[in-house]
């Protein structure tokens, strides 16, 4: 589903990684390819990444197996956003347990709590070996962001 084929230059963007950003980059239409980066948002905390119109990311490995982080602000309902502290801190062989289940949690940048495997790989393993194992939890339940 490509739900940005109708991107323009300055709209609002929220990613459930990185917060909330604007458009400083779209590609003309006719220049546009399938499954290539289409346009770009500068984010808050300075970060800029390219998506497609599907709103797949450039920091995904896998293209094909990549879903969409980014909606547009207005679609998102702030409130639902869990963004409790846990108190619970997790241990490394947890963390490395949970990843591998695809039930773990990680509190992202943005102040949200969003699926490990929604986050840059790079993102979590920097945590995970800088030893902040306060910014992970197992997951309880899941998000309407991540549908």
């Amino acid at each position: 589903m490509n739900k940005f084929i109708d991107i323009k230059l300055d709209d609002e963007i929220y990613s459930v990684v990185f917060g909330l950003g604007k458009v400083v980059f779209v590609l003309e239409k006719a220049l546009r390819l399938d499954q290539f980066y289409v346009f770009q948002v500068e984010y808050d905390n300075g970060e800029k990444t390219y998506y497609t119109e599907g709103g797949k990311a450039d920091w995904c490995k896998d293209i094909k197996k990549c879903i969409r982080t980014i909606y547009y602000k207005h679609e998102v309902d702030f409130d639902a956003i869990d963004t409790k502290v846990e108190r619970r801190i997790l241990n490394k062989h947890k963390i490395d347990q949970y990843r591998n289940n695809d039930t773990l949690e990680m509190m992202s940048p943005a102040g949200g709590w969003i699926k490990a495997s929604l986050m840059p790989d790079a993102m979590v393993d920097s945590a995970i070996n800088d030893r902040v194992y306060h910014l992970f939890r197992r997951v309880d339940k899941i998000s309407t962001l991540y549908m």
